[in-house]
């Protein structure tokens, strides 16, 4: 996990010394007041793609949901409930498809840790299914609360909805994940969850910025992450 937030930031200034390369090309400085012009160009490209990138991390589907799954569960079963059901989610899912992406994007075949390429991600979907199959079963073997097979339910769902969509566009998980998240809350909290939308779409907006998704597929991930809660809920 360090490595990858160690990755991460490096990556986040590099795409923020990009963004600013490609400014500088579109607005060529040729006096010192277009010089400062482009120095002040510069640095506000670089701490949008640090923000973007930190807005990213924090709403990625490993990061966000389970931060929101827990904290559910202790208000909903208490902390003893709440870590045990997170837990399960983490090592039975979580945990090895995190190794799992990076084994992959060690040795080469895949570019990123957000599998950018379309062409990988069926097969991100496929694994992402079977971890969760097993994590389905443990929970029930366990006898866990109902909320926690609930969503990993609906992850299932999303993340068919993504392989279906795929051999189309590019839907952004991040986006998608987030917004499943941020509904979800609506029964518990209406503010809440209005914040969190709001929060999701933010993400979506850090992927457009990242250059990791257009807006076309932003909106798609999004209406996903709605439409799969309603599901559930339903």
């Amino acid at each position: 996990m360090v490595r990858w937030l160690v990755v991460s930031a490096v990556r986040s200034v590099d795409t923020g010394v990009r963004n600013a390369r490609r400014w500088y090309a579109e607005n060529q400085a040729t006096d010192s007041r277009g010089a400062h012009h482009f120095m002040r160009g510069f640095g506000l490209a670089l701490r949008k793609a640090q923000v973007a990138k930190w807005i990213s991390i924090a709403g990625h589907p490993f990061v966000f949901t389970p931060i929101v799954a827990l904290l559910v569960g202790a208000y909903l079963f208490g902390p003893v409930e709440s870590v045990i059901g997170l837990l399960t989610v983490v090592l039975c899912c979580l945990l090895p498809a995190s190794l799992y992406i990076l084994r992959k994007v060690k040795i080469g075949e895949w570019s990123d840790l957000d599998v950018s390429a379309r062409k990988d991600r069926p097969h991100l979907f496929l694994v992402g299914f079977a971890f969760l199959l097993f994590t389905e079963l443990v929970l029930w073997v366990t006898r866990q609360p109902n909320v926690y097979a609930l969503g990993c339910l609906a992850a299932l769902i999303l993340i068919g909805g993504g392989l279906l969509l795929n051999r189309w566009l590019k839907p952004s998980m991040h986006a998608g994940f987030a917004m499943l998240t941020a509904c979800s809350l609506w029964p518990l909290s209406a503010s809440l969850s209005l914040v969190a939308m709001l929060f999701a779409v933010a993400v979506g907006w850090s992927r457009v910025q990242l250059r990791r998704h257009s807006w076309w597929e932003v909106g798609v991930g999004l209406l996903l992450g709605m439409l799969v809660c309603r599901l559930i809920q339903a």
